[in-house]
């Protein structure tokens, strides 16, 4: 049995690094102790060979993709999955992902699922708030279901490319200054600001771009689930949109056309 170490977790490059050194060296699946799987029997692994002399492995780029967001996820036994797939693809199961039924693509599918709508909810649901330290600083606060900070920070340093930011989480943090992204430890709630200046702003000009026509409550707690309602500035309103929405509607069907 070999022990193959993934640091940080949420790696895809790391990944990559021992799964080739492991494949090089003719290690199968079952052979293969991932640190972040079940503890039992760790101290009888044997650390991987030196990756020194470990190859380029020829898969489909859809492995790969798939693998970035499948190492996001928390599911302890992710790299694992990830190294089976991977063995079976490289000993002659070359169309292994279309394969819709085969289990370890149903379960590495559902893991890429969740991490995608996990950053899809990010991408949604960051709200940030002048620091206060006087300069061109924003601050916020999210918790993401899976470990998708590194995988996420690129498309808010191109959305928000002129202004100098930080997203914290529990267990990541990214800045922005301009010019590069920088990682660092996790933090606490009380880190970022609770509210700005720029909050009766922003809740007024959603409570005029709320549409009472289009409202479906049911789906609208699906796609904005009430955990993440504490970070938006916003959600103070929607029990007062929610309960006048019929009147509203009524209202606006009783208008004069203009």
């Amino acid at each position: 049995m070999y022990l193959a170490t993934v640091d940080p977790g949420w790696s895809l490059q790391a990944w990559r690094d021992r799964a080739r050194a492991a494949f090089a060296a003719g290690v199968r699946p079952e052979h293969l102790q991932w640190d972040s799987d079940a503890q039992l029997g760790l101290a009888l692994a044997s650390p991987l060979p030196d990756d020194a002399g470990a190859g380029r492995i020829n898969v489909p780029a859809s492995l790969v993709d798939l693998a970035g967001a499948v190492v996001c996820h928390r599911d302890p036994g992710r790299h694992a999955l990830l190294y089976r797939l991977l063995w079976r693809v490289a000993h002659g199961e070359r169309r292994l992902l279309e394969r819709a039924t085969d289990p370890d693509v149903v379960a590495a599918t559902a893991l890429a699922a969740a991490v995608r709508r996990d950053s899809h909810k990010m991408k949604a649901f960051v709200r940030f708030r002048e620091s206060g330290d006087g300069g061109n600083a924003y601050l916020a606060w999210f918790e993401p279901d899976h470990w998708i900070v590194d995988r996420i920070a690129p498309f808010f340093a191109k959305r928000f490319a002129g202004m100098r930011w930080a997203i914290l989480t529990p267990y990541r943090s990214v800045r922005w200054d301009g010019d590069a992204l920088a990682f660092g430890p996790g933090g606490l709630r009380a880190d970022a600001p609770a509210e700005d200046a720029q909050e009766d702003l922003w809740r007024t000009y959603y409570a005029n771009i709320f549409n009472p026509a289009r409202l479906n409550p049911t789906m609208m707690r699906q796609e904005m689930p009430q955990k993440y309602w504490k970070g938006l500035p916003e959600a103070a309103l929607l029990p007062s949109l929610l309960r006048d929405a019929g009147t509203r509607v009524r209202d606006m069907a009783e208008r004069e056309a203009q």
